[in-house]
C-alpha cells in the first residue's frame, strides 16, 4: 500500500461500525443513556470555514450565563444520582467561558462525573501557559484538542501539539480530533502523519460535515457509507448556551428545525429534560436500528426519493429530519402505541434502556391487546423484578 492508501485505510477504520462488534456498538450507543454536553458559548479564536456551528471571535454576546452555569451546578448531584456518568463541555471554544467552565465541571466531578472538553489549544501558545491551564482545570479527565487543515489556518501546529502534550503529561486522556475531507487532501495526510507521531495519545478522525460554515465548501456527495444500516450514534442530548437543547452534537447542533425538541433546560430540572431526551420515540428509532425502515416509510409515501438522499447517517438525518413534512408523517407513525411499544421493545433489547418502555406501559394501560399486555408485564417483571428500572438506573 502507498501511504496515502494506508493513511485512508486509518480513517476507514475510524468509523465506529467497521471497528466494532454488534456488543461494543450496542455500548456505543448507549452512551447517550448517561452522557450529557453542555455548549457553553459559540465564541472562538477561530473562524474555521469547516464549522459547524459557524462559531467566530465575533459572537461573544452567545456565551453562557454564569448565573446559569451556577445553577446547573447546583443540579449535579441530582443528575449523578439519575444515572448521568459523564459530562463534556464544548463550544465554539469552552476556554473563553473559563468561569462557566470550571464551575460545572468542579460541580459534576466532585459528584463523581467523568468530565470532558472540546477544544482547539489556542491557549497554549507557551508550554508554561498550558501546563498552568490544565492544571487548573483539575476537574477535567479527558481532553479533546481539535487540528486540522482549517484549525491550522489559525493556530500553529506548534500550539495545538502544545496543549495536546500538556494534557497528556499531566496524566489526563487525550484524543486528538482530525477533520478531514473525503477523500483526503495532501496537507490532510501531512497533518495526520505528523499527529501519528504523538506518543500516548488517541486519535479520532471524521470528514467534513456540510453543515454551518462547511455548506460552502461544496463538498462531494458521499456514496459509501451505507447508513440505512449504521444506527444514530449520538452521544447525548446538548444543553445549549441559551438552554435549548440539541439530539446530538454533529449535523442537528445548531439547527432548531427538528422534531427533537426539549424545552428550555434553564427553566425546567436537567433531570427532566435528559427523561424527555431518553424516551422521545423517533430519536429512540433511529437510535436503535438506524434509517432503513424510516427510508421505506417515506418512500412508501412518496415523500422521498431515496436515490437523492446522502447516504451517510448523520448527513442523511439532517437533509430528512429538518422537513415539516417528513418529520410530521414520521411523528404519526412512531406515535401509534402499537409501534411505540416496538421502539420501546426494540431499546431495551438492544440497548439495554428501559424507560420507555414503563413510559409506554404506564401511558398505553389497557389500549395493548391482552396477550401484548401480558407479554410486556412478564418481560418486566422478568428484568426488573423489584420495580426498579423504570426510575433513572
Amino acid at each position: 500500500m502507498t501511504f496515502a492508501a494506508n493513511v485512508q485505510a486509518d480513517f476507514g477504520k475510524m468509523d465506529p461500525v467497521t471497528r466494532m462488534t454488534l456488543t461494543e456498538l450496542a455500548g456505543f450507543q448507549s452512551i447517550a443513556d448517561h452522557h450529557i454536553t453542555f455548549s457553553l458559548t459559540l465564541a472562538c479564536p477561530l473562524s474555521c470555514s469547516h464549522c459547524i456551528v459557524n462559531a467566530s471571535p465575533l459572537l461573544k454576546h452567545t456565551t453562557m450565563l454564569i448565573e446559569s452555569a451556577r445553577d446547573y451546578a447546583s443540579q449535579m448531584p441530582g443528575l449523578a444520582a439519575a444515572g448521568i456518568r459523564s459530562m463534556s463541555f464544548t463550544g465554539g471554544e469552552p476556554f473563553l467561558a473559563r468561569p462557566q467552565l470550571k464551575v460545572m465541571s468542579e460541580a459534576a466531578a466532585a459528584v463523581g462525573i467523568h468530565c470532558g472538553v472540546v477544544t482547539a489549544g489556542h491557549w497554549a501558545n507557551k508550554r508554561e501557559a498550558a501546563d498552568r491551564l490544565v492544571r487548573e482545570f483539575a476537574a477535567i479527565e479527558s481532553w479533546d484538542v481539535s487540528i486540522d487543515s482549517y484549525h491550522l489556518d489559525w493556530v500553529e501546529m506548534e500550539t495545538v501539539v502544545n496543549a495536546i502534550c500538556a494534557a497528556r503529561d499531566a496524566g489526563r486522556t487525550v484524543s486528538v480530533r482530525f477533520t478531514y475531507t473525503d477523500p483526503p487532501t495532501d496537507r490532510d495526510l501531512a497533518i495526520h502523519k505528523a499527529i501519528t507521531k504523538i506518543e500516548g495519545v488517541k486519535i479520532a478522525s471524521q470528514r467534513v460535515r456540510a453543515e454551518g460554515r462547511a455548506e460552502k465548501l461544496k463538498l462531494e456527495k458521499s456514496d459509501k457509507y451505507s447508513p440505512y444500516l449504521k444506527p444514530c450514534l449520538t452521544q447525548g442530548m446538548v444543553v445549549r448556551y441559551d438552554g435549548s437543547v440539541a439530539p446530538c452534537c454533529l449535523n442537528l447542533v445548531e439547527s432548531r428545525d427538528h422534531p427533537f425538541q426539549f424545552g428550555d433546560a434553564r427553566t425546567r430540572p436537567l433531570t427532566e429534560v435528559h427523561r424527555d431526551y431518553r424516551v422521545q420515540p423517533l430519536l429512540k428509532l433511529i437510535r436503535t436500528m438506524g434509517f432503513a425502515e424510516l427510508v421505506d416509510w417515506l418512500e412508501a409515501d412518496g415523500l422521498i426519493d431515496p436515490t437523492d438522499l446522502p447516504d451517510d447517517a448523520c448527513d442523511l438525518c439532517s437533509a430528512v429530519m429538518q422537513r415539516p413534512d417528513v418529520t410530521k408523517r414520521l411523528i404519526e407513525i412512531v406515535s401509534e402505541p402499537a409501534m411505540e411499544l416496538r421502539i420501546a421493545m426494540l431499546a431495551s433489547r438492544v440497548l439495554g434502556e428501559h424507560e420507555m418502555l414503563h413510559d409506554v406501559q404506564a401511558r398505553n394501560a389497557g389500549r395493548f391487546p391482552p396477550h401484548e399486555a401480558k407479554l410486556v408485564d412478564e418481560y418486566l417483571k422478568a428484568i426488573d423484578p423489584d420495580g426498579e428500572v423504570g426510575a433513572y438506573a
